[in-house]
């Protein structure tokens, strides 16, 4: 298969970061990916994030941008941008430009070992005590719930686009990944995935994603996913 990339970049209220992590990402890509473009999704910004895209897609022909009407959450976008995506192969990345430059081509050039390519933190401890713990509760209840032995499951991961349009995708929420890691390796079609090491800058702040709705939205998801999985495949 061609490798062609679409880069998805979610961006809530990033004006400060978006246009250098845009621009970071096109020389990175251009560096190491033939065929590519970058789909900007302005989640409903109030800042000047949306102004910002759309100067971006006007100087870069590889640039598009869609701006949703109020905030949708990482997995509304995730679902919008596979939908909307041209190339064989789709990943996310932040807006804010989180993930090292030198971890992303890492990635990249593993593009065509396996139908998927999943990160995971290859430091650990850089990050708070109390994110390595969640991370580790979560991944090791995962693992165990989905008889699955990944070591990471809310990384960038490099999905076949083909593929990860066949899935359903129900959650906004930031475990949005680790639904499909989930019901694409459990699924009938047998996936084949290698994982590679990337190193992510400190964290500027607290994530949102340990917020008491976003929890809640995670742990029913967890159980909805364990019966779909279980109890329906059981039936079939």
């Amino acid at each position: 298969m061609k490798k062609s990339v679409t880069a998805l970049v979610p961006a809530y209220n990033e004006e400060k970061y978006l246009a250098k992590a845009v621009h970071a990402y096109d020389k990175l890509l251009r560096e190491t990916i033939d065929d590519y473009e970058i789909l900007i999704i302005n989640d409903g910004s109030i800042d000047r994030t949306g102004m910002i895209a759309d100067e971006l897609a006007k100087e870069n022909k590889r640039v598009r941008v869609v701006h949703n009407k109020g905030n949708k959450g990482l997995g509304y976008n995730y679902r919008l941008g596979v939908r909307l995506a041209k190339k064989n192969y789709v990943l996310v990345l932040p807006g804010e430009n989180e993930v090292l430059s030198e971890s992303i081509k890492e990635n990249l050039r593993e593009i065509g070992k396996a139908d998927l390519i999943i990160p995971y933190i290859a430091t650990p401890k850089e990050r708070p005590l109390y994110r390595q713990i969640v991370t580790w509760s979560f991944r090791t209840m995962l693992n165990i719930l989905f008889g699955l032995h990944l070591k990471y499951y809310n990384g960038h991961v490099i999905h076949t686009t083909k593929f990860v349009r066949k899935i359903k995708m129900s959650t906004n929420s930031f475990a949005y990944q680790a639904e499909i890691l989930i019901r694409l390796l459990k699924g009938k079609k047998k996936l084949s995935y290698i994982e590679v090491p990337y190193r992510c800058r400190k964290s500027k702040g607290k994530s949102s994603c340990f917020k008491l709705k976003n929890l809640i939205g995670v742990s029913k998801l967890v159980i909805r996913l364990f019966f779909e999985i279980h109890f329906k495949k059981s039936k079939e």
